[in-house]
């Protein structure tokens, strides 16, 4: 049997088809990954050669999978790779073309943020509170709109931003000078390679066929990326799902899938409507949410897994409740499923925290996806900041970093001193410290911090291996008596740095050509939940936003509550509301075979309590598809006087606290309440507590 028999008949008509852009629509769980390996596969079949042709993703493990699986499948290897990987591909060909040396760095967020706060200094602007994030993510959203520093004056979203207009011209020369990327720049400056260079039209000839996952993801500079490269051959297969569509706070752009057709030109398009992950229950409760979005293309999933169990919808008093009765049921579940196939899913971060009390009380494993990375804690970043040294030595965010860790006594002072010696002398910062005239106790601190680069280039230059450089730079740095100085976390964070070692070693083994550049550039590419692959047998909790691409056997949607889910501030437009609806309808279609929707009449919201109302999107869904209850303690044994369970109270000596239980005991009706102030629950009798109600 030919492998394209394994294919429904739209999964087969896109993997077979060959020439001219295609858009697939691919729904939730439909197989958008087998076909796009498929079409690679029929590709080579055909005699296209493996050279010419791209497939694009998101994220570096998605782009691993799809490898993967065309190599197993073929015997060949096509370039498989991430939006951001690409721009690094094409910029170490050609960046000279833009003035950049080739040997550039890549600076991660916090790198920028303190590049950002360094030119806001420069040119005279208080550091308010959040002003410099605010800066920097403005300036992102210029560049991933393609807006350059001289047009972002005039442009219309940004012309009253003096402030921006004047720190992103800064921003962008300091980079230049410290020959340094930001992320953004991986995009940014690729298409500005497209556009001002008559060499990067060779970019046209050297894939004929382009894939593009996700493509709903895509922001305007990667829309210009997939425009530009399929110029020439017109091949662009894109896939992707409108209605999966939750990324536009980080620029990505749905219009790009909805105008596929107008922008490339006797396209085709495939609609793939089968979901081979979910039972019909689910699947049918999705598409009737998803159906109140005003939509341009529609598709209406459909399995061949049977029904299946209705969705559940649970309404509780308090949040404390619906934690109490999420943990208990994950509980019931882990009798026979394993633990990584359940998953809890919230709308923020801060809700994370009252479902790992009720976990950790009752014992059951987890852990959070999209928390601190490996790479972004700070012993991490110091010593890569090292590394980075020795490869770009104009780096200045990296010698700004390391210059006193540990302590060297060389002060802001000082290193504006030699900042402004390295801008006179038209040098790299670290060629410009030899240069430099300072106090003599400063001089040989100095000079001890610049062998341990001097050591670094010499390995470098012999061909040493990465984990022989970062072990010389450890020692020679003294950064483990650096780490001492904090006995408390010491531990943890010797751990981290031995670690980072047998990574580099691990690194080694796997490559070909284990350069420093190479290690350095991967670690710069991870995202964060791609360094969240999980071992251990845990269940997951994690925001919905992290959710993309996932799956799991059982799944709980929490706190769908207005103003929480859909959030607060999406209320006010008709859009962002849409993009909520979106992001509910990627929760629900993660789950397999049980899925849950709890919400809370009362909750503590923003550090204050408040007394919620059940999310619009549990009312959009029709009541055939779902189980409703309401859970509240039954108190018909109960006397009817006393107050109800969910009522605000305040008590003389706790404060205010809001009525979690009643119930009878040997001294009568009794209450168990949560106190705010003291963040703890008390069972108090109801005859000798003197309580009095209080609006919340």
């Amino acid at each position: 049997m030919h492998k394209l028999d394994i294919l429904n008949e739209p999964q087969r008509i896109a993997a077979n088809h060959v020439e001219g852009p295609l858009l697939v629509l691919a729904g939730a769980g439909s197989g958008k990954t087998k076909v796009l390996t498929e079409r690679i596969s029929h590709l080579l079949s055909i005699g296209v050669p493996a050279s010419e042709i791209l497939a694009v993703t998101f994220t570096n493990k998605a782009a691993q999978v799809m490898k993967e699986r065309v190599q197993s499948i073929t015997n060949q290897v096509v370039l498989t790779t991430t939006f951001h990987s690409l721009g690094v591909r094409i910029l170490r060909e050609s960046i000279h073309e833009l003035g950049y040396q080739n040997t550039f760095t890549i600076y991660d967020q916090k790198d920028s943020e303190n590049l950002i706060k360094s030119c806001l200094e420069t040119l005279g602007f208080k550091d308010e509170k959040g002003s410099f994030k605010r800066v920097k993510k403005q300036i992102s959203d210029a560049k991933n709109a393609l807006i350059s520093p001289d047009e972002i004056s005039s442009h219309k979203d940004y012309f009253r931003e003096q402030k921006l207009h004047s720190a992103y011209v800064l921003y962008q020369n300091k980079l230049k000078e410290y020959n340094a990327l930001d992320f953004d720049d991986l995009l940014y400056l690729t298409v500005k390679l497209f556009r001002m260079s008559e060499k990067a039209k060779d970019y046209q000839h050297r894939w004929s066929f382009v894939l593009v996952d996700e493509f709903q993801d895509t922001n305007q500079a990667q829309y210009e990326i997939c425009q530009f490269l399929t110029q020439k051959s017109k091949n662009l297969f894109a896939v992707g799902d409108p209605d999966q569509s939750i990324y536009s706070w980080r620029g990505a752009n749905m219009n790009n899938i909805l105008n596929f057709e107008k922008d490339f030109p006797n396209s085709k398009t495939v609609t793939l409507d089968q979901n081979y992950r979910s039972t019909n229950m689910i699947l049918q409760a999705a598409n009737a949410l998803i159906e109140n979005n005003s939509r341009s293309y529609k598709k209406e999933l459909w399995s061949g897994l049977g029904d299946g169990d209705k969705v559940n919808i649970h309404q509780f008093s308090t949040d404390r409740e619906e934690a109490s009765f999420v943990v208990k049921n994950v509980r019931s579940y882990l009798e026979s499923y394993a633990p990584e196939e359940i998953v809890i899913f919230y709308r923020t971060n801060s809700q994370s925290r009252i479902f790992e009390d009720h976990l950790l009380k009752w014992k059951v494993p987890y852990m959070i996806i999209g928390g601190l990375s490996f790479y972004q804690r700070r012993e991490i970043k110091d010593l890569l900041a090292y590394l980075r040294l020795i490869v770009s030595p104009a780096d200045f965010i990296s010698f700004a970093r390391t210059i006193n860790l540990p302590k060297r006594g060389i002060g802001p002072a000082t290193q504006k001193k030699l900042e402004k010696l390295s801008e006179e002398l038209d040098l790299p910062i670290l060629t410009a410290c030899k240069r430099a005239t300072l106090s003599n106790k400063l001089q040989i601190a100095l000079l001890e911090y610049l062998k341990i680069f001097e050591t670094g280039v010499e390995m470098l230059k012999n061909n040493a291996l990465v984990s022989d450089i970062l072990k010389t730079v450890i020692e020679r740095s003294r950064y483990m008596e650096y780490l001492k100085e904090d006995k408390e976390t010491f531990e943890d964070r010797r751990d981290n740095v031995s670690e980072l070692v047998g990574k580099a070693i691990e690194w080694e083994k796997e490559r070909e050509e284990p350069t420093l550049f190479a290690f350095l550039e991967e670690l710069s590419l991870k995202s964060a939940l791609d360094d969240k692959e999980a071992q251990d047998k845990c269940i997951r909790l994690m925001t919905l936003h992290n959710g993309k691409g996932l799956e799991f056997d059982v799944c709980y949607l929490v706190g769908m509550e207005e103003d929480l889910f859909p959030h607060i501030n999406s209320k006010d437009s008709n859009e962002n509301l849409e993009e909520e609806r979106r992001l509910c309808y990627v929760g629900m279609t993660r789950a397999k075979k049980h899925l849950y929707l709890t919400s809370a009449k009362y909750r503590l919201l923003w550090g204050s309590p408040r007394n919620q109302r059940p999310s619009r999107f549990l009312r959009e869904i029709p009541s055939e598809f779902t189980t409703k209850r309401k859970r509240e303690e039954k108190e018909a044994d109960l006397p009817s006087e006393g107050i109800a369970t969910g009522e605000c109270v305040v008590h003389k000596n706790f404060g205010k606290g809001i009525i979690n239980k009643r119930y009878q005991t040997s001294m009568g009706l009794t209450y168990d309440i949560f106190f705010f102030e003291e963040k703890v629950t008390r069972s108090l009798v109801a005859k000798f507590a003197k309580l009095t109600t209080v609006a919340i």
